[in-house]
């Protein structure tokens, strides 16, 4: 399947790459499927790029770069919502912020994205605890 991409041109994707969220984007609403597009010469920052939408990416991190204490409880529902049967086997990613000032950058800590890369199931939560803030400013912690 070729998706058309406003960030990266052509991409040839296969079906099975198609990650489904059970739970949008908090605003995103009508976008559910999505690919992990990976960059080695941007590595950490991946893109989840929307399968519905070609002008929809968004760059995404694992919190444990930005923060190697950064800990998470999941609930058994959303074990249940992305077929997750080990926690071992989630990859947990955060949503950048890159405004024209990086010195700005920042990655909402409290609002993860869960994702079983086994079943290609995804969901973003909202932490309830107020322990990581939604505006985390990347470079002031380097």
């Amino acid at each position: 399947m070729l998706l058309k991409t406003r960030c990266f041109g052509e991409v040839e994707i296969k079906k099975e790459e198609i990650i489904k969220f059970t739970q949008p984007i908090v605003g995103f609403d009508e976008y559910k499927q999505y690919i992990l597009m990976k960059n080695e010469s941007i590595f950490p920052t991946f893109w989840l790029q929307s399968v519905d939408n070609p002008a929809l990416a968004f760059p995404v991190v694992s919190p444990f770069v930005i923060d190697e204490n950064y800990s998470i409880k999941l609930s058994v529902y959303d074990f249940e919502d992305i077929n997750l049967k080990e926690f071992n086997d989630v990859i947990i990613l955060t949503l950048l912020v890159v405004p024209q000032d990086l010195s700005l950058i920042r990655t909402n800590l409290r609002a993860p994205i869960i994702y079983n890369p086994m079943k290609k199931l995804a969901k973003q939560i909202v932490l309830q605890e107020e322990k990581y803030p939604v505006h985390f400013y990347v470079m002031d912690n380097n």
